[in-house]
């Protein structure tokens, strides 16, 4: 702006363009972890191992940054903690990346989308996580506290004493009657056995019988509930010792007290034997019915009571007493204790009550194998279960006394859990448990229905309440409360000032604005109704889900429902808690997605070809009969699998013309699988790459089981069963493409490899055109599908190398569409590396031309490639013709890629041994070797190619072993002739890296390490520098100070030894009027960069004595 007025105006013109230094090395590394690690401090889960940030490109300055990050580096040990070297499971990425950065502060991470936790080996199925909040009733880790009394003499060993019994569990339905009380199937157990039965919500404890009533042999072996008159009527109070001596016409008498239909009870004999006096008794109508029953046990008189009357007086003809061995006395019936440990029965003969041989002590507390309820709470955000306190109460007003004995459950947190006894509160208990969880905190509150001019009518009515009270562990004392309701709205308020005179502790009611009547405990304790009159059960309906109408926080009474009268309402934070009874963590069906590596070896369902389509194994008669003869030909469990070669089938019979064998021998190169052949007495390997022919095998999924499972469950197949099944799932292949007699592997049944679980795979509104046009309406929808693909051969791939391709197609997945670490203005990276991942290297080269060729590709060989000269060069070469980078062969060819032999030895950061992928060594060296020098310095040999991160080189043997090896000239050769970079031992300096060439497709001078990242330093530098001229004038003068900027910047590299020479050329000649009109402007460079030192020839000369003076 031009002045107007006399002043001054100051403008500054910024002309002071240069070229800003280059961030530093920073290399991008591409990394496979666990999901939702921990981090370090165990206090959250490390962001970058969420499932939600996969493929999200970090930026870590620290080594202590990259632990909070992805967590500490995990490397799997097997069970006797001895390292899994090589196991596709370790996270070599995150390891290498932590040793980087010990030396460096600044890296890009970028985690796939894969969790390595989902192929851990597993020989059952991956299951969905269960909902976060749900309850598991572990029946596998739980105590019942169970003692069985023994009510011999003292004298007798382990008499007066009790025995501590574990009962059968059982949670499977089919296992029982199948419907209220669940009674356990006869075929369960033995005789004697206790068995707990948890398939509803009520857990019933049961006792297998030795027979009761009048006929024992009738109901010998069922089950009764412990507690009930059946199981009294199992026990005999007295058992006899004598078996004969017995005389007609003689009366022993049976008093019994808390009988109504009589005390007194005679019996006379009617025969000499014990036989003669069961019939007398158990004849005896009167007798019977008041609860006595006779058996022969043995020979001798057992007697036997319910429990109507529970006590029993035996008296009468003495002779006839002692002959059967039986002392005139009183005795009790079997009884039923349910208490804690410091309320032990009063069971023994010197108590008032002296209890027969197997009555029950139900032990509600922990001490001396007393019960343990296991119940565990899931949680989402730790995936785990968490162990919930389940004590045993009878009530839940002994609950909230137990729980919180001085607040009347004000202090009970919501979620309390607790088990009751005697679910019916019967006077005389059954072993009957429920579990119990509070719904709500603080109050807690009952409100009726609206109140209206027809809620109640009119006339006098009764009910009466009782409440729980801070202190006390029962209930207060019944208020019977009457009130006179008169058919109006204003009823509402009469109920509730009726309630409220009673002045009740910590017992209200009110009326709210819609006219309802809410009754409240204020401490959250428990209050219980008696309905005298029935109007209460006008306006307050008992909770049901169901029912909307109901009242939340109403139940009926235990023991008693809707057909009860008068009925009985409680109102209660204490709901049913709902729950999974189980030995095993409930799981939920599989996420679409997940993944399972199976690990079973062992079961391989394999097909064949009949000329129409895929069938049994067993249904193709080999020997060329009928179909059907197969089965009772080959081997009857179907394909051998063994690391040796059979001679003779599974049942031991002779091998026939077309037996299959798969060896085991050879894991790495699973299955080896052969045919035996009858003629020769050999076994004939099949080709596993031939998919043609019909000596060929197909790899493929073509069925999970016999049948396509029902609408919500679907059993993975017997494998002996499916020898003989022809069903094919839907994606089964075309059997119209293969010929007769050729193999299918069914790898979605068969194990070994890995799976993922795909929701709705099966289109249950189709037909199934594999298996004759079937319906497919009730089949399972869901699949798992081979997850891990065959190889480029057609073969499958299993164990460690299915593991491998899981891993690697998800690392390859992320490196093709990750749109963020093609940024190349904002994520600024001049290295790039896949710690153990040879097959991304053709990925990795594709990136860097993608970015512009602004990095070098540090990558990795086979860390169990053997170090000999022929296996080196064939993987190098490619002689086996790999599609891509792998264990088979090196592909790439760059001139910004380098390649490094062989792995190396070190320690996680659990100080276990592990072993590391070459790039871990490598790019470390590099970090270093740019801190001492520069980017142009060779970052190899013993001045700037130092190893500081791993105390040996070697490989992995195909025992699983690291070998240490020290490479001699002849391997080093092998390997810089095929441009790898060998890392290797020299004496006296250690482990260095010994070589700096790249995978150049021709010999020039990027065949170097050092020229290769000087170009990608100048490209960087370049790119910089022109920037600012963008816009400029194209004329002479920006073209001059472009030119002064680049020349400065060759003259600084001419110092720093990065190049010999170098002509800048930014004129007219180059930017000739076409350039300029296109708007372009070229500066055209050329440099001769410094070459390393890498072969030193010292030719030495001898010379005669006084020679050398004379030159």
């Amino acid at each position: 702006m031009a002045l107007v007025s006399p002043g001054v105006q100051v403008t500054v013109i910024d002309e002071s363009f240069y070229t800003p230094a280059e961030p530093g090395t920073v290399p991008m590394i591409f990394v496979a972890t666990k999901e939702n690690k921990s981090n370090p401090a165990s206090t959250g889960i490390a962001p970058g191992t969420l499932a939600a940030n996969a493929g999200k490109v970090y930026l870590v300055s620290s080594q202590r940054e990259l632990s909070e990050t992805f967590g500490d580096p995990s490397f799997y040990t097997d069970a006797s903690n001895n390292p899994i070297h090589g196991g596709e499971q370790n996270e070599y990425g995150l390891q290498a990346a932590y040793s980087y950065l010990g030396v460096a502060n600044r890296a890009y991470v970028v985690r796939a989308d894969l969790d390595l936790n989902a192929i851990t080996a597993s020989s059952t199925a991956t299951a969905g996580d269960p909902t976060n909040g749900s309850y598991w009733f572990d029946t596998d880790d739980t105590k019942f506290g169970i003692f069985e009394w023994n009510g011999a003499a003292a004298t007798v060993t382990n008499g007066q004493t009790f025995a501590n019994k574990v009962p059968l569990l059982i949670t499977d339905v089919a296992k029982t009657s199948g419907s209220d009380p669940y009674t356990p199937s006869g075929t369960v157990g033995s005789i004697g056995d206790y068995a707990v039965v948890a398939v509803s919500n009520v857990n019933r404890i049961w006792y297998k019988s030795n027979g009761y009533g009048v006929d024992h042999n009738a109901t010998r072996g069922t089950w009764v509930e412990v507690g009930s008159e059946d199981w009294k009527a199992s026990i005999p109070f007295v058992i006899g010792t004598g078996i004969s001596g017995i005389t007609t016409s003689k009366t022993i008498t049976f008093s019994l007290t808390s009988d109504s239909s009589g005390t007194q009870y005679d019996v006379v004999t009617s025969g000499t034997t014990v036989a003669s006096l069961v019939i007398d008794i158990n004849t005896t109508s009167a007798l019977v019915a008041a609860g006595i029953t006779a058996a022969s046990v043995n020979g001798k008189l057992a007697l036997y009571n319910n429990g109507t009357a529970d006590v029993c007086e035996i008296y009468g003809d003495d002779s006839t007493l002692t002959a059967l061995g039986i002392v005139q006395d009183t005795y009790y019936a079997p009884a039923i204790s349910i208490a804690g440990h410091t309320s032990v029965p009063l069971y023994k003969a010197i108590n008032p009550q002296p209890r027969p041989t197997g009555s029950v002590w139900i032990k509600t507390t922990s001490p001396n194998l007393g019960a343990v309820w296991n119940v565990k709470q899931y949680s989402s955000a730790t995936s785990a279960w968490t162990a919930v306190n389940a004590p045993i109460y009878a009530t839940n007003h002994a609950a909230i006394y137990g729980l919180d004995s001085t607040g009347g459950g004000a202090n009970i947190a919501e979620g309390a859990v607790y088990v009751q006894s005697n679910v019916a509160e019967s006077v005389d208990p059954l072993a009957t448990f429920k579990l119990y969880r509070k719904n709500g905190a603080g109050a807690v509150s009952a409100t009726s229905a609206k109140v209206t001019s027809s809620t109640f009518g009119s006339g006098s009515s009764t009910f009466t309440l009782q409440a729980t009270a801070s202190g006390a562990g029962a209930l207060s004392n019944a208020e019977i409360i009457t009130w006179v309701p008169t058919g109006a709205t204003t009823d509402a308020d009469l109920l509730a000032s009726a309630i409220n005179a009673k002045g009740i502790t910590n017992v209200g009611a009110t009326v709210d604005s819609q006219n309802r009547v809410v009754i409240s405990h204020a401490l959250g304790g428990d209050i219980r109704i008696v309905d005298t009159d029935g109007l209460i059960d006008n306006a307050f309906t008992p909770f049901d889900a169901a029912v909307a109408s109901s009242t939340t926080n109403l139940y009926y009474v235990p023991g008693t429902d809707v057909s009860t009268s008068p009925k009985e309402f409680m109102i209660t934070h204490w709901k049913v808690l709902t729950y999974t009874a189980s030995s095993t963590a409930p799981t939920t069906t599989p996420a679409d997605g997940a993944l399972w590596y199976s690990s079973i070896v062992d079961e391989v369902d394999l097909m064949i070809h009949n000329g129409t389509t895929w069938v049994g194994l067993h249904n193709v008669d080999p020997l060329g009969g009928s179909a059907t003869g197969a089965s009772s030909i080959l081997d009857p469990n179907g394909p051998i699998v063994s690391a040796t070669a059979p001679t003779e089938q599974s049942d031991g019979s002779a091998l026939v013309e077309g037996d299959v064998w798969i060896s085991t021998a050879d894991v790495e190169n699973y299955p080896l699988v052969y045919r035996w052949n009858n003629s020769t007495s050999k076994w004939v390997a099949i080709d596993k790459t031939d998919q043609t022919t019909d000596e060929g095998i197909l790899f493929a999924d073509a069925r999970w089981s016999t049948g396509g499972g029902s609408a919500t469950a679907h059993v993975e197949g017997d494998i002996v069963e499916m020898l003989t099944s022809n069903f094919l799932d839907v994606d089964a292949p075309d059997p119209a493409l293969y010929p007769t007699g050729m193999l299918l592997w069914n790898l979605r049944r068969s194990g070994f490899n890995v799976k993922r679980f795909v929701r709705d795979h099966v289109d249950v509104d189709a037909l199934n055109i594999r298996f004759g046009d079937a319906s497919m309406a009730n089949y399972y929808p869901h699949r798992w599908v081979t997850e891990s693909a065959n190889n480029a051969d057609g073969s499958g791939s299993f164990g460690r190398n299915a593991q491998r391709k899981v891993v690697v197609q998800s690392l390859q997945a992320m490196v093709n569409s990750n749109q963020d670490i093609r940024d190349d203005e904002s994520r600024l990276f001049n290295l790039i590396a896949c710690p153990g991942y040879s097959e991304l290297i053709g990925e990795m080269v594709t990136l860097n031309y993608d970015r512009g060729l602004t990095a070098f590709v540090v990558g990795d060989s086979p860390m169990r490639l053997t170090p000999t000269t022929t296996a080196i060069s064939d993987w190098a070469t490619n002689v086996n013709l790999a599609l891509e980078d792998n264990d088979i062969g090196l592909v790439s060819r760059d001139e910004y890629l380098g390649i490094y032999y062989p792995s190396g030895y070190t320690s996680d950061n659990l100080g276990n041994n592990i072993v590391v992928p070459a790039s871990h060594m490598v790019l470390r060296t590099i970090a270093l070797n740019d801190q001492v020098a520069y980017p142009w310095f060779a970052p190899a040999g013993t001045r700037r190619g130092g190893v500081t991160n791993a105390t040996a080189t070697g490989y992995i043997t195909s025992e699983g072993e690291f070998a240490s090896i020290a490479l001699n000239e002849g391997q080093r050769d092998t390997l810089y002739s095929n441009n790898v970079n060998p890392v290797t031992f020299l004496s006296g300096a250690g482990i260095v890296v010994y070589g700096q060439k790249t995978r150049a497709r021709n010999a020039s001078a990027l065949d170097r390490v050092n020229v290769a990242r000087l170009v990608i330093y100048l490209r960087s530098q370049l790119k910089t520098l022109a920037k600012p001229y963008i816009f400029e004038p194209n004329d002479k003068i920006t073209r001059d100070e472009i030119k002064q900027q680049v020349e400065s910047l060759m003259v600084e590299l001419i110092g720093l030894r990065a190049i010999y020479d170098y002509l800048v050329v930014c004129d007219e000649s180059n930017n000739t009027p076409s350039r300029i009109d296109r708007n372009e402007l070229y500066v055209d460079i050329a440099i001769e960069p410094v070459k390393a030192v890498e072969f030193i020839y010292i030719p030495l000369r001898l010379k005669n004595t006084g020679e050398i003076a004379g030159l």
